[in-house]
């Protein structure tokens, strides 16, 4: 599974996930995390707090993710 493919999933419940967490669930490098959580902010789909290092989905990315999930499944039957 790509790397952010397994970010995405971590985040998935919408809830905050410090960085040290997103790295050890995802068995990413730190720098990888970062630049993954990084390059997913600018395009809106994670929201950062960078002074507490955590993240989450946007409630649009949240959204979004949850239909694709239900196309698949849909498609699966």
């Amino acid at each position: 599974m790509p790397s952010i493919d397994e970010l995405l999933e971590l985040l998935e419940d919408g809830k905050w996930h410090g960085l040290n967490e997103i790295i050890e669930k995802s068995r990413l490098c730190k720098f990888k995390a970062e630049t993954i959580t990084n390059f997913l902010a600018e395009y809106a789909f994670v929201q950062l707090d960078k002074k507490c290092q955590k993240a989450r989905l946007t409630p649009s990315a949240l959204d979004f993710l949850k239909k694709i999930q239900r196309i698949d499944e849909e498609e699966e039957r």
